[in-house]
């Protein structure tokens, strides 16, 4: 029989006593551990904190919140979505009074109601811009550039300028068919009372260019491109809503120059055309007026006779100057007629005549636009060249006045 120390015994009978000690310690040691690490926790956050209470000391409003204690030992700032709120008293403003400026005029009621008769007095007098010419644009040649294929480049802004002057043609044309079955559909009225001035100008216009059509069509067809190099020769067949800007200008210079040496010949033909109406002897208008040789620009005086009272040199004086005098005898040693004089000078004048009253009748002269306005400059024999708008609208107001 074996026999147990006692000493032994107590140590094998109490082995839960043992280690209810030794979990305790270690249970004591892991709290101071975790002790130590939650304290250092708790400073390395307490120090961020108070960088941030120092800089909003020293940068932020004297006004500021106090700092809030968070539930993990640190200070948090504020919330920068909320502002403080001070009691600023609210200014007033008394209501301002409008101050009209001294140097721009107030406009008056009465200002909408005069541009309205301005544009309809414009449209009554000017015709619609598809009866003009359309504009051009012709590409410029660069230093690097072929001349063959500039060429071809500038002939076909040409060809598309051309094609364009054609439409505007025949939508011209129909618009005038249209006008003379409205001026038709009220036979005892002249066509002037009808129609607008603008109207007036489209029927008596649309004819010769609608005659004109046919043949420059085909020369269109049959040079295409190349046409630009032979229309500057051939202006009496193009209508004039397919002429270039330098064809016009070729033909208004050549319009004044020929006006004044028909001037000039005429003056210095005055002695003899003047001795073929000489007037009885006896008779009180016995003595030969004095005449003095037009300088160049100057607009001889028309007389304010009637077509059937003019004598020779006066039906002779006016045809030139009105560019109604017969072209095949200034190629000819020979005075023109006088029966075709007269006839010249009354469709013109009759023409005219016409064209001044429908120009009073529907807005006055002063809204005439530039086209319209050269256009009637030189219908009625004064020189255009050079000349700015301001000083034809004054000549034109010092012929008609």
């Amino acid at each position: 029989m074996l026999v147990v120390p006692a000493r032994l015994n107590g140590v094998v009978a109490n082995p839960q006593c043992r280690r209810g000690v030794h979990m305790r310690a270690i249970a004591s040691a892991l709290g101071s551990q975790t002790w130590h690490d939650t304290s250092r926790n708790t400073t390395q956050r307490r120090i961020p904190a108070q960088r941030w209470e120092t800089q909003r000391r020293a940068y932020g409003p004297s006004t500021a919140t106090p700092v809030k204690n968070t539930g993990y030992g640190g200070a948090m700032p504020p919330s920068p979505t909320k502002t403080t709120k001070t009691n600023i008293p609210a200014k007033t403003t008394s209501p301002k009074k409008p101050q009209s400026s001294p140097l721009v005029p107030a406009q008056t009621p009465t200002s909408k109601a005069t541009t309205v008769p301005t544009l309809r007095a414009k449209e009554k007098l000017n015709p619609p811009p598809f009866t003009y010419a359309p504009d051009i644009s012709v590409p410029a040649r660069t230093p690097d550039q072929n001349v063959v294929k500039w060429l071809y480049r500038a002939g076909r802004a040409y060809l598309t300028f051309y094609k364009t002057g054609i439409s505007h043609v025949r939508q011209t044309s129909k618009l005038a068919k249209t006008l003379r079955q409205k001026a038709a559909q009220t036979p005892n009225k002249d066509i002037t009372e009808v129609l607008s001035r603008a109207e007036w100008q489209i029927v008596q216009r649309s004819r010769l260019d609608t005659l004109r059509l046919p043949a420059f069509g085909f020369l269109v067809l049959l040079l295409g491109e190349w046409l630009p190099l032979v229309v500057m020769y051939i202006t009496p067949v193009i209508p004039e809503a397919c002429r270039i800007p330098q064809q016009v200008q070729r033909a208004l210079r050549k319009r004044e120059d020929k006006r004044q040496d028909r001037l000039r010949r005429i003056a210095l033909d005055a002695m003899r055309l003047m001795s073929r109406d000489r007037p009885p002897i006896g008779s009180t208008s016995s003595d030969t007026p004095s005449v003095t040789l037009p300088k160049s620009g100057q607009v001889m005086p028309v007389t304010t006779k009637n077509w059937n009272e003019m004598t020779l040199f006066e039906l002779s004086l006016t045809a030139a100057q009105l560019d109604c005098y017969p072209a095949l005898f200034d190629w000819l040693p020979v005075t023109a007629p006088k029966f075709l004089l007269q006839r010249n000078v009354r469709k013109k004048l009759e023409y005219l005549k016409t064209d001044d009253k429908l120009i009073e009748r529907d807005g006055g002269w002063t809204a005439l636009g530039k086209e319209e306005l050269q256009r009637a400059c030189v219908e009625r024999g004064l020189p255009v060249l050079g000349k700015r708008e301001d000083e034809l609208r004054k000549a034109l107001a010092k012929l008609e006045g």
